[in-house]
């Protein structure tokens, strides 16, 4: 088969920055997360606990993009069906256009919606899960209470966003800042022992107090202190995740399934589309005048097809 050809082509590099498997791999953006997955793995756990076990854990590795206070979609395939699960959420029932200042969308405390990964994670290891919750949520707990090393793209953050979180968010400066108000260097120790802490509750509680007991009770008192929407109405609808059907298309053989909206399936099988209608030599090349029509030809297409409707299960 040409799947079994290309694969056969591949080879692990010394560094292991490619690698390889025979039972299962992890990916994600942080080490401690990565190895968050594979201890599910060998402990018996399947993917879905890997990948529940690796979210939770990268949300206390890579603060400044992941944690607990976001939303979080997937693309599963479990028990020989595939099927894309959307925990996109809704913005708390007193947040109104008319009471919004410019920016208020986008930094403050009047930013957040409800949010919906525990929720996400949650669902995830009850539907398809195979290992007991709290081991899920361990490598996070470690994670936070011993420290890991701050990475450069953290560092490089952190001093981006210093001056924001010294005058627009205390608790942000205290918790991110090194005695509150310096950046820390790369190849620090950071910990976290507040998030410790409240993973420990979800870890021994399950989620119900992060929407419906005491941390949810903490989120109000924190939203009303800074002027924020959010409360425990809002988090005691818990936003659980809503199952839906994979877009799908066929490609030069193979039948691509992909995330929905409001996940980018449709960009990645528009792009697929187009490339289908290219010779599979063309895109063997390596010149750059190749590389540029290619590109070209891409953001036509793109452009194009805006004004149509777009069917991706055909």
């Amino acid at each position: 088969m040409r799947i079994n050809r290309v694969e056969g082509r591949f080879r692990p590099d010394a560094d292991e920055k490619s690698a390889e498997s025979p039972l299962g791999m992890v990916a994600t953006a942080h080490p401690e997360a990565t190895r968050a997955g594979v201890e599910m793995l060998e402990q018996g756990g399947n993917a879905i606990d890997a990948a529940c076990a690796a979210g939770i854990a990268i949300g206390v590795c890579e603060p400044q993009a992941s944690g607990l206070g976001g939303q979080s979609i997937g693309l599963i395939h479990f028990g020989g069906r595939t099927f894309a699960v959307d925990g996109s959420s809704r913005v708390p029932s007193l947040s109104h256009l008319d009471r919004m200042s410019p920016g208020d969308e986008l930094v403050s405390h009047r930013a957040t919606i409800v949010p919906s990964t525990l929720a996400t994670y949650a669902w995830l290891h009850e539907h398809c899960g195979r290992l007991p919750w709290r081991e899920l949520l361990a490598p996070a707990i470690r994670s936070a209470r011993e420290g890991y090393r701050i990475t450069e793209l953290q560092h490089t953050l952190l001093g981006r966003s210093r001056d924001d979180l010294l005058t627009g968010s205390a608790s942000g400066a205290r918790y991110f800042l090194r005695n509150g108000d310096e950046v820390f260097e790369t190849g620090e120790r950071f910990t976290q022992p507040v998030l410790a802490e409240v993973l420990e509750v979800i870890a021994r509680d399950g989620i119900t107090p992060f929407y419906q007991g005491e941390i949810a009770e903490q989120i109000e008192r924190d939203m009303r202190n800074h002027d924020g929407f959010l409360r425990m109405d809002d988090l005691a609808l818990i936003p659980w995740p809503t199952e839906r059907p994979p877009l799908q298309r066929r490609y030069r053989g193979y039948l691509v399934k992909s995330m929905p909206p409001p996940g980018a399936g449709r960009t990645l099988l528009l792009v697929l589309m187009t490339l289908g209608n290219l010779r599979s030599g063309f895109l063997a090349g390596r010149t750059p005048a190749r590389h540029h029509f290619l590109a070209e030809a891409l953001r036509k297409a793109f452009l194009t097809r805006l004004d149509r409707p777009f069917d991706a299960n055909t």
